[in-house]
């Protein structure tokens, strides 16, 4: 491909000596941020560059540059198990190197927030001595794989989706070995090889086109969102006996306001595959998008363009002349969002339970209410669990024995952690992304107005519908909006698109209603749509199977009827 068909970002790829580029000497330099080739290379290393944008304007108006600092992700395959020198190592980082805070991901990450530049290879290397990576959490290769966290230990589960992701990973991940080098000055680590041959047979000079995702969900539990992922994978059980996987391509909920070139898309399935093929396969799909994504526009460079274009027969096509074999059809299956993971529930392992606790958007912090950070770290060193993360921003403790369950409750009450039912269903089912102050694409609020929001619907009596939100700073959808009931995409500074009409189970996308609607306006438009739904449901009928049911066009005529009778009323008064 000539020069000028490349992105900026291609070329700066292909120049960087695979992934080194100039991060050491800038790493090594005065400056309080890295220029545009190291912003670019530093996410292949699991690191953005960001600046603090509450001061953003006040700084700008003395003349001053942006405050950078950086974030930093980890790389933590199906979400655990963390160890607890795991977990402890995370908790020092946050108060030694961050803002104080830990942030669990929608991919079953941790991130590091307002780190400063003089701090990145300190914290990096203190990750690493506990076995922690971050290498591959960002930039255009496979992210963190996703998977059901309790696979293994659920009662009466029959496959480990934990272990699946992590061949995934160790298969997917960057035989260059400038993360060594650059972050911990070559020294040796169990959970890192160093590699003689460097040569990226798998990935190729420029790496992937952009990020590639792989979610390994399950019948009972798609809090992965299987048909979001540029590969999804379902294990087909018949009669507790694994008999392949369902496998979707094509997932992925990014997209541009009024850009109609961008859009997002669910997963088409694919095929049925058999467990002893499962990794050429997805090594397959992933060379074929290697091979076919879009390297001029980034935009319009993931898996799902290439799939909606050629059509999921020339793609099967394709990916079977990889093969070298015929692929079989995929077979049906029935996913289902898990009831939660909330609460104590008993292992497959007579005597042991886990612990499901629910953590707003994913932040944990102390406050005056609850010292989250701190019980945590208590609990953990002292009863010494595993700790997973999920996909829902939530937290679980495992391989605990049963006489320690009264102990720890008492712990979790001392620190004021309170249990999933102190906390109302329509919270428990809600997520944010980060947004504000720290990512730099956000548009609007995300996770410091969620919480806001979520009492506002509480206080007018909504707390008990079971109906997923999810809200996002914009259209990036980190936190999956666009596969939920409601859907809330900032759009501008206070200003909101909502969509409406996706399934409780994660299966079909939602389509927008409105418009930039204000946050000051947003309680009362969802409160009328809650209303409507109230009063013009079928029995057992779900929200979003309700909107999807009448359209969007009926739902705005209702809620107009509603209004008008309050200002009928209103006036009469």
């Amino acid at each position: 491909m000539s020069e000028k068909n490349k992105s900026k970002v291609e070329i700066i790829k292909e120049n960087s000596n695979r992934l080194r580029g100039t991060i050491s000497q800038q790493l090594d330099s005065n400056s309080v941020k890295f220029d545009k080739e190291g912003y670019e290379l530093l996410k292949f290393h699991g690191i953005y560059q960001q600046d603090d944008r509450d001061l953003r304007q006040q700084l700008k108006k003395e003349g001053k540059d942006r405050k950078y600092i950086f974030m930093v992700r980890t790389k933590n395959p199906g979400g655990g198990e963390l160890t607890p020198e795991q977990w402890l190592a995370h908790d020092e980082a946050a108060d030694r190197f961050t803002d104080g805070t830990l942030r669990i991901t929608t991919r079953q990450d941790i991130q590091f927030h307002g780190v400063g530049k003089e701090n990145l290879k300190d914290l990096v290397k203190h990750l690493n001595s506990k076995l922690i990576s971050s290498y591959g959490a960002c930039g255009d290769g496979n992210r963190n794989t996703m998977a059901d966290p309790v696979s293994d230990i659920r009662k009466g589960s029959v496959f480990n989706s934990l272990k699946l992701a992590k061949t995934i990973s160790d298969e997917l991940t960057f035989k260059s070995n400038a993360y060594m080098d650059i972050w911990l000055d070559g020294e040796k680590y169990d959970h890192i090889t160093r590699n003689k041959d460097e040569s990226e047979d798998l990935y190729g000079k420029t790496y992937m086109p952009r990020k590639f995702k792989i979610g390994i969900g399950q019948e009972i539990d798609n809090s992965v969102d299987v048909h979001t992922q540029d590969i999804g994978i379902v294990p087909v059980i018949i009669d507790n006996q694994v008999q392949g996987f369902t496998i979707f391509i094509g997932g992925g909920l990014g997209s541009n306001h009024r850009q109609k070139k961008t859009y997002p898309r669910h997963g088409t399935p694919l095929a049925l595959v058999n467990q002893k093929n499962i990794m050429e396969v997805v090594k397959s799909i992933l060379e074929f998008q290697r091979d076919n994504g879009d390297r001029k526009n980034r935009k319009h460079a993931r898996l799902k363009y290439v799939v909606e274009e050629w059509g999921i027969e020339k793609v099967k096509a394709d990916i079977e002349n990889r093969l070298g074999y015929r692929l079989d059809d995929p077979v049906d299956v029935d996913l289902k969002q898990p009831a939660d993971h909330y609460g104590w529930h008993e292992q497959n392992i007579p005597g042991l339970w886990y612990l499901g606790l629910f953590i707003e958007n994913g932040r944990i912090r102390n406050t005056d209410i609850s010292k989250t950070k701190k019980g945590l770290k208590e609990i953990i060193s002292k009863y010494r669990p595993g700790v997973r993360l999920t996909p829902l921003q939530d937290i679980i403790l495992t391989n605990i024995p049963e006489d320690k369950i009264e102990e720890i409750e008492q712990m979790l009450d001392n620190y004021g952690i309170r249990s999933h039912e102190n906390y109302s269903r329509l919270r428990l089912n809600s997520m944010a992304c980060p947004a504000l102050p720290t990512c730099g694409l956000a548009l609007a609020e995300s996770e410091r107005y969620l919480p806001t929001f979520m009492e506002e619907l509480e206080k007018r009596g909504y707390g008990d519908e079971d109906i997923r939100i999810r809200m996002s700073g914009c259209p990036n959808a980190c936190s999956r909006p666009t596969t939920s009931e409601i859907g809330i995409m900032g759009a501008s500074p206070g200003k909101y698109n909502v969509y409406v009409g996706g399934d409780y189970e994660g299966t079909r996308l939602n389509s927008l209603y409105k418009e930039l609607v204000s946050d000051v306006d947003l309680s009362d438009l969802v409160s009328d749509l809650l209303d409507v739904y109230q009063s013009k449901r079928n029995k057992g009928e779900r929200f979003g199977d309700f909107c999807y049911r009448i359209g969007n066009d009926e739902l705005r005529s209702l809620v107009d009827d509603i209004n008008g009778i309050c200002s009928e009323s209103s006036m009469a008064g």
